[in-house]
């Protein structure tokens, strides 16, 4: 059985540099590993992908013919559909134990179209996948800022309909008590609505809006624990590999906000 590790996030949190010491770090254990790259526009990825979408779709051939470039990525993702099959032909010519997909940066293109998911569990077929979100540190500096990231990590997880580990990425750039007193705790209950007391950056609806967010996020338990992950901190990056292998295998229950009832 394959296991598919999808690599959601905002653009420039880093998710290709995770796919690839992720891949690394999965394969050094001894796992069989494959990698697929579901960004059409990509020009530089700091891996090498075994299956890649851009073999398949053009995103500069769809500009030539009149797109601009947020339109051009749309239509060549939507039109990997027609390209599932061979995909998958693709990936089971490696046998891989595990699938690290990377999906474009522009988030928004690709997890609320329909084509987007879609294509996703086109390939995926009935095999188990777990998404992990990886949300920017840059994000970690105000309140509101941590709760917009936990919402929109949130509605990923409803568009996907798959179990998800929520990550902060470039971890090695956050001040130590930020890594110590606050990441660990983002999944206790009022512990949101501390922080955004605590954060006089903001005041009126828009705070008043953050604080319901907040207590809406908690109240459906989403947050759970939070990892952290750094290219640059081998050991992060085994952590986050163990704990997306462990609900691959049943492990450990997550909750799958599925809309479809699928």
């Amino acid at each position: 059985m394959i296991g598919y590790i999808i690599v959601t996030g905002t653009a420039g949190a880093g998710k290709s540099s995770l796919v690839g010491a992720l891949a690394d770090r999965m394969a050094s254990l001894g796992a069989n590993v494959a990698t697929l790259n579901l960004d059409p526009a990509a020009e530089k990825l700091p891996y090498d992908p075994s299956v890649d979408a851009r073999d398949y779709v053009s995103v500069a051939e769809l500009m030539d013919k009149g797109l601009g470039p947020n339109g051009a990525l749309v239509a060549a993702v939507d039109s990997l559909i027609n390209h599932v099959l061979d995909i998958r032909e693709e990936i089971d010519y490696y046998s891989p134990d595990y699938v690290v997909v990377d999906t474009p940066g522009q988030l928004e293109l690709f997890a609320y179209r329909v084509g987007g998911p879609l294509v996703l569990r086109g390939i995926m077929g009935d095999y188990n996948g777990v998404n992990i979100f990886l949300i920017d540190s840059i994000f970690i500096d105000n309140a509101i800022s941590l709760v917009s990231a936990l919402l929109l990590a949130s509605s990923v997880a409803v568009r996907l309909g798959l179990p998800q580990v929520n990550a902060v990425s470039k971890a090695d750039m956050l001040l130590p008590e930020v890594r110590e007193e606050v990441i660990p705790r983002l999944g206790e209950p009022g512990f949101l609505e501390f922080l955004l007391e605590k954060d006089k950056t903001y005041e009126g609806a828009g705070k008043a809006l953050a604080e319901e967010l907040a207590r809406a996020i908690e109240t459906t338990g989403f947050i759970g624990e939070v990892l952290q992950a750094s290219v640059l901190e081998p050991e992060t990056i085994t952590l986050l590999a163990a704990k997306a292998q462990q609900i691959l295998a049943g492990g450990d229950d997550y909750k799958i906000y599925d809309i479809t009832g699928q």
